[in-house]
């Protein structure tokens, strides 16, 4: 925050916009005036960091503004969403919409979400190459679409590694009721689906009826199903697989004969723009299902969606005392036979399922509360994580203090002749001339070819 900023020249020319009046009459008068004070002070801007956004907070515009009244000039957090806004912003039509237009990008953990988003953005977005999910949260990401001020909204998938359902629905029904209180409604929905599965699994089909549940038949006719990851499988089982989607009663096809369209997202720019502008088109505003029930005060057991949830974690419980019950006459057998390798083998595995078993109790618990006590528990993780990643970052700083204190004693130890040896940094085998600064990568007795100083480098 940078305080205590005169503007003696500039403040007569804001005199002349009238800012001493004792009241502002209008919204669009004053939204006119700020303008022109800002653009009275962007000068100012240099004193900044470069490219960072500012907002001026005037104490009073009222008429006890004088010559030698304080101005603040407050330069808000720069985030990477805020660049692209600011890079969209450039590329604006005149005529663009003052309301974006909201698309919700779903689909499976690891379907290609974010390579669909970073495609459409040009930006790079964490993409995961591995069995652990990029999308832990919902996600907001605008872009320009054509003549339309658009917002991606990335949710996470179900079945995700660090996350139960329940949790992932919480997060989307939070979302939901959020844009719904803030008078913003979805104009579709675009659904992934990973072409180079070689089948529909179990999880694959309960997320594909949770997502049914979810959205709601009637709201199909603005939503895309978009199968990806053509280039790095076959063409003839692609096509195949895509035949399977749409002509089977247990896939696709019932969405189909409800409104729903089938695309392939051909991981190109392109592509993904064809797709957005497919549910631009349409122009039509839809309330998902999930969205009317918790807007209502549903629980979120009480939800289509939440209710196949409740279910699974039934089934699972029931498998979980199943297995409990085999694991029990094990321990039983080994004790009889004095089998000690195998009794501690059974022990780590009761450990293991009484925790799976803790989970699903968690669970079933988080479906059944209320909005209030969802959002207290998340905030109470929320500030867990924050508590933890404090505390690792303490740790590293120390490691790193330690090392480098490492690194001096070893430099004090070394002979006279070695003391102009200058290292770079922990992390590259980097030294520098310590006449001339120039920067080198050799190891050993090095001559400067700049200044013909000799020194020694060594790590």
């Amino acid at each position: 925050m940078i305080m205590g900023y005169l503007v003696d020249g500039l403040l007569d020319r804001v005199a002349d916009m009238d800012l001493r009046q004792p009241k502002i009459t209008s919204h669009s008068t004053a939204k006119q005036q700020g303008q022109q004070l800002t653009a009275l002070l962007k000068p100012m801007t240099a004193l900044l960091k470069p490219n960072r956004p500012f907002s001026l907070l005037v104490a009073d515009c009222g008429p006890r503004l004088e010559m030698n009244d304080t101005v603040e000039v407050v330069p808000p957090p720069y985030s990477e969403q805020d660049r692209i806004w600011d890079a969209a912003r450039h590329t604006l039509p005149e005529n663009i919409p003052e309301r974006a237009k909201l698309i919700a990008i779903m689909g499976p953990t690891g379907v290609g979400k974010s390579t669909f988003i970073s495609k459409l953005t040009a930006t790079e977005m964490k993409i995961g190459h591995n069995l652990n999910s990029c999308t832990q949260e919902v996600k907001e990401v605008p872009c320009i679409v054509g003549n339309h001020h658009v917002i991606l909204v990335d949710t996470p998938g179900f079945n995700d590694t660090n996350r139960s359902d329940t949790e992932i629905l919480t997060a989307v029904a939070d979302w939901m009721k959020g844009s719904y209180e803030a008078d913003m409604r979805l104009s579709g929905i675009i659904y992934l689906h990973d072409i180079s599965d070689t089948r529909m699994t179990n999880s694959g089909l309960l997320h594909l009826k949770m997502f049914r549940n979810l959205c709601g038949d009637h709201n199909l006719k603005n939503v895309i199903l978009a199968t990806t990851k053509w280039g790095v499988t076959p063409l003839q089982d692609a096509r195949r697989r895509e035949k399977d989607l749409t002509s089977d009663t247990r896939f696709w096809r019932p969405m189909i004969a409800a409104g729903a369209v089938v695309r392939r997202f051909e991981n190109s720019p392109e592509s993904a723009t064809d797709l957005v502008k497919k549910i631009l088109d349409k122009g039509q505003k839809i309330v998902p299902t999930i969205q009317q029930e918790v807007v209502k005060g549903t629980k979120l057991a009480d939800t289509q969606a939440g209710a196949i949830i409740e279910a699974t974690i039934a089934r699972l419980q029931k498998e979980h005392d199943q297995e409990k019950q085999a694991l029990l006459e094990e321990v039983q057998r080994a004790k009889k036979e004095q089998n000690r390798s195998m009794q501690e083998a059974l022990e780590v595995e009761r450990q293991r399922l009484e925790k799976k078993m803790a989970e699903r109790e968690e669970e079933a618990r988080q479906l059944h509360m209320t909005t209030n006590e969802a959002l207290q528990l998340r905030i109470k993780k929320l500030e867990e994580e924050q508590e933890q990643r404090t505390a690792e970052e303490a740790e590293l700083a120390e490691e790193i203090e330690q090392f480098g204190q490492k690194v001096q004693d070893f430099q004090s130890k070394l002979p006279k002749k070695h003391k102009h040896m200058v290292r770079l940094g922990f992390w590259h085998s980097s030294w520098k001339c310590q006449v001339c600064k120039k920067k080198s990568a050799d190891e050993g007795r090095w001559l400067c070819p700049d200044c013909g100083h000799v020194q020694v480098n060594v790590r």
